[in-house]
């Protein structure tokens, strides 16, 4: 069935029927519609007037409270508060010195304000200067590049120069090097040297010492001052001590017969005096040896026999022995060093 078909009697009620109950129900919801919506305003309507009715309570209430604290104030006022009138007049003594120091202050403003006005008119006469002195610095500035043009073209012929002197500060420096080496050698030489002299120097300052500590034992002992003459060995004895002498040379021999003479020396104060006058004669002879100097083994002997057999001498000649002057000392003659 098509559109340009008629319709039959039973489809055109049908779709008037149709028709008519749609066009029923939009009217009901519109109805319905119109109707919530009318009753809905009159529900605000009803919301903002009970709304307003207790806004305008609350207004005439605020409005009776603010006329019941007027007349309070006016009957305070009316009846004079003396401590409102006391802040009142703090109030306005606070006032006027505030009013003074804005014064002040807007014052130092207008001094300020005119300072910096000066200072910037100076600023300013400066920076006109400082733009003439730039200018001028300009042209200065063109003639040092150029200057500097001409001392690049000098400094290039000053390098070729120094290139070809190069070679020759080559071989300048090799000569001072192996000059230097000669100097290093002969600064460790004397330095040997000095360190040696020092050493026998000294060695020779204590054999003399010892030279003069022994006279003076042997002094005081035919003084028979056996007091001093300990004394004095013991000193002798400290300074024996502080003798070096090589290994194994005869040097060596004649300082360890000195030291035991020495220690005989001493052990014999107690005992026998004569003894201890003939060990340190020995002492001296043995110190004579060391202070002559270095000397062939077969040359330097024992200068006096031992203990031993001079006491055996004693007995046999039952004399005793006469003590022996002290001797000078031997002229001593340094070793040069190089």
């Amino acid at each position: 069935m098509t559109t340009n078909q008629p319709r039959s009697a039973g489809g055109r009620l049908w779709w008037v029927i149709r028709t008519t109950f749609v066009i029923f129900i939009v009217v009901a919801v519109v109805a319905v519609v119109l109707g919530g919506l009318g009753y809905a305003g009159y529900l605000g309507v009803q919301e903002i007037q009970r709304s307003t009715n207790s806004l305008s309570m609350r207004i005439d209430a605020n409005e009776q409270n603010l006329n019941s604290l007027r007349d309070l104030v006016n009957s305070e006022f009316a009846e004079g508060n003396p401590e409102q009138t006391v802040q009142i007049n703090q109030l306005e003594n606070e006032l006027a010195l505030l009013t003074e120091q804005l014064e002040a202050l807007q014052a130092a403003q207008t001094a300020d304000t005119a300072v910096q006005t000066e200072q910037l008119g100076t600023v300013e006469a400066e920076l006109a200067t400082a733009v003439a002195q730039n200018s001028e610095l300009s042209g200065e500035l063109a003639t040092v590049q150029e200057a500097l043009v001409a001392l690049q073209s000098d400094l290039n012929s000053s390098g070729s120069r120094i290139d070809e002197l190069g070679g020759d500060v080559d071989r300048l420096r090799l000569q001072l090097g192996a000059l230097d080496e000669a100097v290093t050698e002969l600064t460790e030489v004397t330095t040997v040297a000095r360190s040696t002299e020092t050493a026998d120097l000294q060695q020779t300052l204590t054999l003399l010492q010892l030279w003069g500590v022994l006279t003076n034992a042997r002094l005081a002992l035919m003084d028979g001052d056996d007091v001093a003459a300990e004394t004095a060995v013991t000193r002798a004895m400290t300074l024996a001590g502080d003798l070096t002498a090589g290994e194994d040379t005869p040097a060596a021999a004649a300082l360890t017969r000195l030291q035991t003479r020495l220690d005989l020396a001493a052990a014999g104060f107690a005992t026998d005096l004569p003894m201890v006058a003939q060990d340190l004669e020995a002492a001296s002879q043995e110190l004579t040896l060391l202070l002559a100097g270095p000397a062939s083994e077969a040359e330097i002997v024992e200068a006096t026999p031992t203990a031993t057999e001079t006491a055996e001498t004693n007995e046999e000649t039952a004399t005793a022995t006469p003590l022996p002057s002290p001797t000078a000392p031997p002229t001593v003659t340094p070793t040069p060093t190089p």
